[in-house]
């Protein structure tokens, strides 16, 4: 990522086009939650995004290694593919412990003490201890003059009190609840305890836990901090060993480990782990030190070709957690804007499909579509052409139609209506993209070579029953499948050319259709192709 802090600052290795004098800059415009408008840049010299944003990059750590070993006076090298530790926390709290003793309180409360709950359990829950640490505050509060003058009478009182600890508890909860219940810095931490699915329903145990927590917090503060990021940093330690323990399919030991001050994660020898597991697990394990990592209202996730290298199977694993992720953000009313790089068309990951799934391409293409033929493929289902149009014009077919009128009424391309015009029109743009002409129409390319690829095959068909049943099945594939099956011979590369034909024949509403077929197009290789299906 060339963004840090304060500018741009990018490799000379990752200049656009090699050119050092194009400066890199980076706008983004958003509307924040109160419906402001904030334009937003970095360049060489400055960021402004930061004031807004955190961001964090996810990117394939593959990288190559080569070991060097001299043999007689000759150097060898020998390479192999290494993935660098992931380093999951930068920085490891110093281990402190909650010193807290419940006999020590109370002695410390008085004559009474005995009826304070015992709270070390309390401290050892990961959302309780967290949500402790936003209320630092809070706790500071209970000290000031105002609301110690309520709270020292309420605990003179009860010291005054006969009973045991159950008559005690009921004495305070009947007569000095109400009066914890206005102060507002006791009753925020007693929300806490009896939000933080502690087993605890009573108000009053609620405040008298709060006392303890505060005196505990009083007696050293910097050491209760200290302690609390390290009860924090031992759970997160523990989901990441869970994390990898599940991700982990392989023999070897995959889990974390303290490297000085940092928390890292070390991958096997690529030989030991299969990609998959490795790609999935990487993955995983940046996706959570991103989570640490993204702080702030607004979140920006970049996950940077990273789904190319990904399996259906782990394609649905990582979906999984990313849901996880946004989620997570939602609940705490912040924004995660997930940006997924990838050279696929994003419409491939059938399994990985937001509900808010914003599609861009960076490389636009601007080839000229045949509104015409846009608005034939957009009318393709409708009821009075939707069966002609696919067996006669989209698909290969011997005879002839006729259905101008019904084109027609559609406000479709009347002469198209019959076969033979609209075969004249694809051959002509398809020869057009032959000869290297800068004009021609995608969608008539890609419907002529399945013409082609469909007539070919048909016409190594002698018998008129295999024929018709070559005509009467659905799809190029299961055409070209029943061609070979009994006796006709069809080249390999006209299976591989359905990636353009079949994506080409559907017009799906409210996304570039054109971009993602032109730019297969101008692969030279496919290109050979074609031209070698249009002259067989």
């Amino acid at each position: 990522m060339s963004l840090s802090q304060n500018k741009i600052s990018v490799h000379e290795d990752h200049y656009h086009k090699s050119n050092a004098d194009l400066e890199p800059r980076l706008h983004i415009e958003y509307e924040d939650g109160d419906g402001n408008i904030h334009s937003l840049e970095a360049d060489g010299a400055k960021n402004e995004i930061k004031e807004h944003f955190s961001w964090f990059v996810i990117n394939n750590q593959i990288k190559a290694k080569g070991v060097g070993k001299s043999f007689g006076g000759h150097s060898v090298v020998s390479a192999s593919i290494a993935v660098d530790p992931v380093v999951l926390i930068d920085t490891i709290p110093e281990q402190v412990n909650f010193e807290y003793s419940h006999a020590q309180q109370k002695r410390e409360f008085g004559k009474n003490g005995k009826f304070l709950p015992d709270i070390s359990n309390y401290l050892k829950d990961l959302t309780f201890v967290r949500g402790i640490g936003e209320k630092y505050g809070q706790m500071d509060r209970i000290d000031q003059v105002r609301n110690r003058q309520k709270i020292d009478p309420v605990i003179a009182a009860i010291n005054l009190q006969n009973g045991n600890a159950d008559e005690l508890r009921l004495w305070f909860c009947t007569n000095k609840l109400g009066d914890f219940e206005q102060i507002d810095p006791l009753k925020e931490i007693a929300d806490l305890i009896v939000g933080s699915n502690l087993g605890i329903t009573s108000r009053c145990v609620a405040f008298l836990a709060v006392l303890q927590l505060h005196k505990l917090y009083c007696r050293d503060k910097a050491k209760f901090k200290k302690a609390q990021k390290y009860v924090c940093y031992k759970f997160e330690k523990s989901d990441y060993t869970q994390m990898l323990a599940a991700f982990n399919t392989s023999w070897c030991s995959i889990i974390p480990r303290e490297d000085g001050r940092k928390l890292i994660v070390e991958f096997p020898k690529a030989n030991h782990i299969s990609n998959g597991q490795r790609d999935v697990i990487t993955f995983v394990a940046l996706l959570y030190r991103a989570q640490n990592k993204l702080n702030g209202q607004n979140s920006i996730l970049v996950i940077d070709e990273v789904f190319d290298y990904l399996d259906d199977a782990n394609l649905v694993a990582v979906q999984y957690y990313i849901t996880k992720m946004i989620d997570k953000y939602k609940a705490e009313n912040r924004r995660l804007y997930p940006l997924i790089l990838t050279h696929l068309n994003p419409y491939y990951f059938k399994n990985f499909v937001f509900s808010k799934q914003k599609v861009y391409f960076l490389d636009r293409r601007e080839i000229r579509a045949e509104p015409s033929l846009v608005k034939l493929l957009k009318n393709r289902e409708h009821l009075s052409i939707k069966d002609d149009v696919s067996k006669h014009l989209l698909h290969y077919h011997p005879s002839n139609i006729n259905k101008r009128a019904e084109f027609e009424a559609l406000n479709l391309k009347a002469t198209w209506g019959e076969k033979d015009n609209f075969n004249l029109f694809i051959t002509k743009e398809c020869r057009k993209y032959i000869n290297g002409e800068d004009e021609f129409d995608p969608f008539a390319v890609c419907c002529a070579v399945r013409i082609k690829v469909e007539e070919y095959a048909y016409r190594q068909l002698l018998n008129q029953a295999h024929r018709d049943t070559f005509i009467a099945t659905f799809k190029t594939r299961e055409k070209l499948g029943f061609a070979e099956g009994i006796g006709a011979s069809v080249p390999e590369y006209f299976y591989l050319l359905g990636v353009i034909y079949n994506e080409a024949m559907h017009w799906r509403e409210g996304q570039d259709n054109i971009s993602p077929i032109a730019a297969k197009l101008e692969n030279t290789t496919i290109k050979a192709l074609i031209k070698l299906v249009i002259q067989s």
